[in-house]
């Protein structure tokens, strides 16, 4: 029987990311070990100091990768399409990955701030583009008459907060984040409001 080839650098390297995900997720940042990540990705102390020089170097990059995972979901919008449809998709895309990350969003929303100073700014990073792109569509949407009038900046950190609130409560709770349930009342909310007109 001929025996699997030997895995290149650049997918051990892979194969490390993908098991200190699983571990941070499970464990969390502080309570996690090297010796855990080790375990978790089957490989030997010095192929992980090959890789990486610590479990924060580690973080780093898994925290990276989760941030470009989010970013990659949402498609730019056409604004000679359906808006609309394509707003609700799009929100039915971020909270999908949202839930497809399971436990993982811990590092984005809880871990990331409390590791350091360089996680703090990392997720500070995050966040500025994500406000940027939101504030952007925003903008774009007054500019076609599809949004109402006004300051975007307190909009998007207000559009940001409806998603990561659904997404945090469902973890805290120990439920399955529906996403398609949480994109829909995003998007009610966005197109009808809460209150109704007593008029």
């Amino acid at each position: 029987m001929a025996r699997a080839a030997p895995l290149t650098p650049a997918e051990r390297r892979t194969t490390l990311l993908v098991a200190a995900r699983a571990v941070f997720a499970d464990r969390g940042y502080h309570r996690a070990s090297v010796a855990d990540l080790i375990e978790a990705a089957g490989v030997a102390r010095g192929t992980f100091y090959h890789h990486f020089e610590s479990k924060r170097d580690v973080f780093a990059a898994v925290l990276g990768a989760l941030m470009l995972d989010v970013v990659a979901s949402v498609a730019p919008i056409d604004v000679t399409g359906d808006v609309a449809a394509q707003v609700h998709a799009n929100l039915r895309a971020i909270t999908r990955a949202f839930a497809a990350e399971g436990d993982a969003v811990r590092i984005l929303f809880t871990d990331a701030q409390s590791v350091d100073a360089d996680g703090e700014q990392a997720l500070a990073a995050f966040y500025a583009h994500a406000l940027a792109r939101v504030e952007r569509a925003l903008s774009t949407g007054q500019a076609l008459g599809i949004v109402r009038p006004g300051e975007t900046r307190q909009a998007a950190r207000c559009l940001l907060g409806l998603l990561k609130e659904p997404v945090m409560q469902a973890r805290l709770a120990h439920e399955p984040l529906d996403a398609d349930a949480v994109a829909g009342a995003i998007f009610g909310l966005l197109t009808h409001g809460l209150l109704v007109d007593p008029t």
